[in-house]
């Protein structure tokens, strides 16, 4: 089994659950197609373990095979040949017995299909977990894709503050997505990031032996090609029909930010929407930096996954042309000449967290990093680093095949005396290739690279 990529922190926190004394229960959820299974897997071939992954079928269906996955990875002692549990209840007492007095993880993977087949699952892991599950030295792991219930289950009666543990799996952040394409240079690894994502199955896609053009024909030209259709199959089981959620997301991904607009374009009331969105991680609602998130009338919104905001951007509305053998054309003519304005924004969201990972390094001083933009719209700061001090640093990002020259410095210096602090914080400047070396001699000053955030 090949090695887990940046999943240090959630092996972490699984290692330290199976360690603790006592049952453990387990709620591990994240995005379809994020490595969760994945993940569990590297956590529990080390252990005694059963796994299961429910595939929505009938309860006795799903009780069957379950029952076979325990005869095959736990023994077949107590479970003869043609016998299968009869419910979840019995299920979950026979394997408390077989943990007896040894920790055991009991992994049940995209538990909502479960819960479908049997009504009621929920309150029978209550029962079992009241009853014998917290004194017992099973783990059992409930993992699930459907965002909304996972949370839901752990927020909620019946299994409100019973989870020992609560473990959300996020898509993997820049640095790590490119890992997949190593052989890539910086700004390409980038540029993979921008329309992939953090998304392992994605990423594992990409060819890093072929060229853009190649690899864009290959996975989005084709309508044999699985990304052509994964953001509807990820979306349609989060979002309820009627409110519009593709209209509105369609809408933010070409530069439809703020509500009205959004309302506007999308020809719906978007208020409920936009908070299920932002819920559910599929929106970020941003705020300008110095503004009370609360209170503030100027929030924007963006699509937070790259794979997301470009399939939006550019896939949604051409798939009949891509089913009709047309993706080669579409490729050509939109996709790749408006890739690197479609580049910028997520340029200036990987630039912010090159400086929240300084920060977090002691090497910048921040306590937050944001946006910033005016009221009147006419100054906009890509990085505004706040601290208890006020105002540590502003900076630039610009995806931008030249070198970043001395007339965006002064534009950022603009922008800055805009922003009404009486400071002098640093100044950061972020380019695809750096700035030039009459930007670089300026004092007060520090300029980055795409090979500095991957460095």
């Amino acid at each position: 089994m090949p090695d887990l990529i940046d999943r240090e922190r959630e092996l972490a926190a699984l290692d330290g659950a199976a360690a603790a004394r006592g049952g453990q229960l387990a709620i591990v959820w994240g995005r379809r197609r994020v490595g969760k299974t994945y993940l569990l897997e590297a956590f529990s071939r080390q252990q005694r373990s059963v796994s299961y992954t429910a595939t929505a079928q009938s309860a006795p269906v799903e009780l069957a095979a379950f029952t076979d996955a325990v005869r095959d990875q736990l023994g077949a002692d107590g479970l003869p040949a043609g016998y299968a549990f009869g419910d979840w209840a019995t299920a979950l007492d026979f394997v408390t017995q077989r943990a007896a007095g040894e920790r055991m993880i009991v992994v049940l993977d995209e538990f909502p299909y479960l819960a479908g087949s049997a009504p009621g699952l929920e309150s029978v892991v209550q029962r079992w977990w009241d009853q014998r599950g917290k004194r017992s030295q099973v783990m059992l792991v409930l993992c699930g894709s459907a965002v909304a219930y996972m949370t839901g289950i752990a927020a909620a009666a019946p299994l409100h503050q019973r989870a020992t543990l609560s473990l959300y799996v996020p898509p993997l952040d820049y640095r790590a997505a490119g890992a997949f394409v190593a052989r890539l240079k910086p700004a390409e690894r980038a540029v993979v990031y921008g329309i992939c994502g953090g998304t392992p199955l994605y990423l594992e896609q990409w060819d890093d032996g072929a060229d853009l053009r190649a690899n864009m024909v290959r996975l989005f030209g084709s309508p044999a090609s699985p990304l052509v259709d994964a953001a509807e199959l990820v979306l349609s089981g989060e979002l309820p029909p009627g409110e519009g959620a593709f209209r509105i997301l369609t809408a933010v991904a070409i530069g439809k930010t703020r509500p009205g607009a959004i309302a506007d374009y999308a020809r719906v009331a978007v208020e409920r929407p936009l908070k299920r969105l932002t819920t559910l991680g599929i929106l970020d609602r941003r705020v300008p930096a110095l503004d009370d998130p609360e209170k503030t009338k100027r929030a924007i919104y963006r699509i937070a996954d790259p794979y997301f905001a470009f399939w939006f951007r550019f896939i949604v509305s051409h798939r009949a042309d891509i089913a009709r053998g047309l993706g080669a054309q579409l490729v050509e003519r939109r996709i790749l000449p408006g890739l690197d304005d479609y580049m910028g924004p997520v340029f200036e969201d990987l630039a912010r967290e090159h400086a929240r990972g300084l920060a977090a390094a002691g090497e910048l001083d921040a306590d937050r990093v944001e946006g910033w933009w005016s009221a009147d719209g006419r100054h906009e700061i890509d990085l505004v680093g706040l601290s208890g001090r006020g105002i540590s640093f502003v900076g630039k990002a610009k995806w931008s095949q030249r070198a970043i020259r001395r007339d965006v410095l002064l534009r950022l210096d603009l922008h800055k005396r805009a922003l009404g602090s009486l400071q002098s914080p640093l100044r950061l400047l972020y380019g695809r290739t750096g700035c030039l070396e009459e930007v670089r001699s300026e004092r007060n000053l520090r300029c980055f690279s795409a090979a500095d955030l991957y460095a």
